[in-house]
């Protein structure tokens, strides 16, 4: 009798689960961080894909996020020393801008304006402001990250904007620079605009991996931080990775 009883509890468990499952709409789940397949591109041409603030869920591959690390608000911090993740890091954006006279500091959709794009602004309390992009490179080397980094602010501001382009495997540890991803001054100014185009090699250790970020990062600059761009991302593999091949005895 008690192990009917206990059978009988299992089944009535595992029906219940059973229901709720059928009934749950997947598409209610945020999934904007599932890694993405290779050929992947966003030059947020669709404005439709960011519609609210701080909501990524139109977005498949790429989220924003504040950066707020310190609260002394710091200026022109070197984004290449800002390698580990942050304990506390708020998702961001302020959705559907017209302007780049905003003030806000943090990530921004610019889909009022001639070129739309998501851009970054460091601030007080977005220290090191930036996007992640989240890519599976499944069978695939010779990794080649590409975008557009670009001034979008002319406004009187004119600050010194830095940028690095980061990596990581895997969903954890450390982040680490792309060579060549570093620009020193992504801006220009007072009242002009400039776009500096980044074509990367990823490392070899990005080759046939489940789960690659890539970290796109501005930090708070000295005077008022300009909008910096991050427009026309591609990122595309050159060949699959070679099979080893194994003798059979």
């Amino acid at each position: 009798m008690k192990t009917f009883r206990k059978l009988w509890c299992l089944t009535a468990l595992l029906a219940t689960a059973m229901f709720f499952l059928a009934g749950f709409d997947s598409t209610t789940v945020s999934a904007t961080n599932t890694p993405q397949p290779l050929p992947f591109s966003q030059n947020w041409g669709n404005t439709g894909l960011i519609t609210a603030n701080d909501d990524w869920s139109g977005v498949p591959g790429v989220v924003g996020f504040l950066g707020d690390f310190d609260a002394g608000a710091t200026t022109a911090v070197d984004p290449r020393t800002l390698l580990t993740p942050f304990a506390i890091n708020a998702v961001d954006v302020i959705a559907n801008q017209t302007s780049v006279a905003i003030t806000n500091g943090g990530v921004a959709e610019f889909d009022g304006i001639a070129n739309a794009v998501v851009a970054l602004n460091g601030s007080g309390t977005a220290d090191a402001p930036h996007i992640i992009v989240y890519l599976n490179t499944t069978g695939l080397g010779g990794i080649q990250f590409a975008c557009n980094i670009r001034d979008i602010d002319d406004t009187a501001d004119n600050s010194i904007q830095q940028v690095d382009v980061q990596y990581r495997v895997g969903g954890a540890g450390s982040y680490a620079s792309v060579p060549g991803g570093y620009i020193a001054d992504a801006s220009s100014g007072p009242s002009t605009t400039m776009s500096t185009p980044l074509n990367l090699s990823l490392p070899a250790a990005v080759n046939n991996q489940s789960q690659v970020e890539v970290r796109i990062m501005t930090t708070n600059a000295a005077g008022n931080d300009e909008w910096i761009g991050i427009d026309d991302i591609s990122v595309t593999a050159a060949t699959p990775v070679s099979l080893q091949s194994f003798d059979i005895d």
